[in-house]
């Protein structure tokens, strides 16, 4: 059985702290969707939506993940993660770089793609 998902967007035109609910079975999934055309898989992500997604998501008892997504030309690249490990990579990240950073998250920083997508979530 696969996901149902509804595209937030489309109902709230341009929902603020996801852009996807996921479901299958009992299982709800607020998803934020990045992607990037950069070869190394680096994504603008700034820790702050990141933690209002992972609170909004614990208000309503459903999960919350970042899915990152690489367009490249053999085709993309999808990894999740979840949006308190987006959150702190990307605090990580800033506070480790003193100037104007640019890109938060890498494609590489997360492991699971779509066929284990269940294990994410808890």
């Amino acid at each position: 059985m696969g996901w149902d998902v509804i595209n937030l967007n489309k109902l709230a035109k341009n929902f603020r702290f996801a852009d996807l609910l996921a479901k299958r079975g009992s299982t709800r999934v607020l998803v934020q969707v990045k992607g990037t055309t950069t070869g190394e898989g680096m994504f603008g992500a700034l820790p702050e939506p990141a933690r209002a997604l992972h609170a909004l998501a614990g208000h309503l008892e459903v999960h919350a993940v970042y899915a990152l997504v690489r367009l490249a030309r053999s085709g993309p690249e999808i990894r999740f993660g979840s949006a308190e490990d987006a959150a702190a990579l990307a605090d990580q990240r800033i506070a480790d770089y003193p100037g104007t950073l640019r890109y938060h998250l890498y494609v590489s920083d997360f492991e699971h793609t779509a066929e284990d997508l269940q294990e994410l979530l808890p």
